[in-house]
């Protein structure tokens, strides 16, 4: 018997794809944007797909799977967002579209409370936990019968193969008795240039006006590539030995570049390295157009930690079933 999934707030698929590598049916996928619905289900055709917003869905419509996944949407909470909250009292009133964004979380509990998961996967950005509502979430699914533990993730340091991104997330796994091996065995990380194609000069001369062009001089050899991160007081680094900062949905932000007798080539990175970069296989398709595809793979979780956590959750709970085949 195979495991089956359901996965909420699911984007363009990158969780879908690491579960699928683990061995899962994805049984059902949803999320509120159709451009990324359209790539999830070009690449994931025999799963059932819809369109919904999930603060107000009817989850008794939905048919029950053993596990599910779950990134409800963390742009309030990032370090980035300028949304202040307020008291407990002021954030449940959800008059605000920051609230309104926060509250997504919510819709974990209300399809758990329907359908009574195996196990529940949710991923975010780790200031969720700084939420002044995360207590009160948290205690809701302790209600519902759920021990939660708690792991914070970087996508360059969880095999087999890490991707060369520094992406922190904190991963919420409830199951009935917290008995999920979580532990990450140390890796060797994977530097930049095992996504990058070998590609050369500019694609815009006037991009290197601002934040680039300090990075750039800074660079002390020639003929090798470096990457350049449009970010105020960013730094120049080797290719060959670092890993890419954080992708984001925001747009064009990694180049590289690379000095040469007399000047220097740089290019943004195209949208098929940034995939590889969030361990998408090259085969992988993404519906819309530049811009569009750049905010699914920012957003993106990255395939090779969803498979992870995949296999351990499929090895706890074959551990209780043993109907339930272990992902190799």
């Amino acid at each position: 018997m195979t495991l089956t999934v359901t996965d909420l707030f699911a984007g363009g698929g990158g969780s879908s794809e690491g579960l699928r590598q683990a061995g899962y049916e994805i049984r059902i996928s949803t999320n509120h944007w159709p451009v990324s619905v359209a790539t999830h289900k070009l690449n994931h055709p025999d799963t059932e797909h819809r369109t919904a917003d999930l603060t107000n869905t009817n989850f008794g419509s939905y048919p029950r799977t053993d596990v599910l996944w779950a990134s409800p949407s963390c742009v309030k909470h990032s370090a980035a967002s300028k949304s202040r909250q307020g008291s407990v009292e002021d954030e449940l009133r959800r008059d605000t579209p920051d609230k309104v964004d926060r509250a997504t979380a919510f819709a974990v509990v209300a399809a758990a409370e329907v359908h009574g998961y195996e196990a529940i996967i949710v991923e975010n950005v780790p200031k969720f936990m700084n939420w002044v509502l995360f207590p009160g979430w948290l205690g809701m699914l302790r209600t519902l019968g759920y021990r939660e533990q708690i792991v914070r993730l970087n996508a360059a340091e969880v095999g087999p193969v890490p991707v060369p991104q520094d992406r922190e997330r904190v991963f919420i796994v409830f199951t009935r008795d917290g008995g999920v091996d979580l532990s990450v065995p140390e890796v060797v990380r994977t530097p930049a240039t095992a996504v990058l194609d070998p590609a050369n000069g500019w694609d815009d001369p006037g991009m290197s006006r601002r934040y680039l062009r300090p990075q750039i001089d800074s660079i002390p050899e020639l003929g090798v590539p470096y990457l350049v991160t449009y970010r105020r007081n960013a730094r120049a680094r080797r290719a060959d030995c670092s890993q890419l900062a954080t992708l984001c949905a925001g747009g064009r932000h990694h180049a590289v570049a690379t000095r040469v007798e007399g000047g220097e080539w740089l290019r943004w990175l195209s949208s098929r390295e940034l995939a590889r970069a969030q361990g998408f296989p090259d085969g992988y398709v993404f519906v819309g157009n530049d811009s569009q595809v750049r905010r699914q793979i920012g957003n993106a979780v990255p395939v090779n930690v969803a498979r992870f956590l995949g296999e351990r959750v499929a090895v706890a709970l074959g551990e209780r079933r043993p109907d339930l085949p272990v992902a190799a």
